[in-house]
C-alpha cells in the first residue's frame, strides 16, 4: 500500500509526461500536417490521447465519501 506521499509523487509525474506527451503530439500533428504524412497524424492523435488520459488520471481522488467535508465557509 502507497502513502500520500508517493501517491502526490505518482500524480505530478503523470501530470508531467500527460502534458509532455500532449504538447509533442500537437507539434507532431502540425507538422505531420505541413508534411501530408498521414502516419504521423494517426502516431500524434495517439499521444495526444495518451496524454489527456494520463491528465484525467491524475485527478484527486474521485470518490466523495472519503474526502473530508467543508466546514464552517459562509459565502461573501
Amino acid at each position: 500500500m502507497m502513502d500520500s506521499r508517493g501517491k502526490a509523487v505518482g500524480r505530478y509525474l503523470l501530470r508531467l509526461v500527460g502534458g509532455v506527451s500532449v504538447i509533442i503530439g500537437l507539434l507532431m500533428a502540425f507538422s505531420s500536417l505541413a508534411n501530408g504524412d498521414l502516419f504521423g497524424i494517426v502516431l500524434s492523435a495517439v499521444l495526444i490521447g495518451g496524454g489527456v488520459f494520463a491528465l484525467k488520471r491524475s485527478g484527486g481522488p474521485r470518490d466523495t465519501a472519503t474526502a473530508a467535508p467543508v466546514t464552517g465557509q459562509r459565502a461573501h
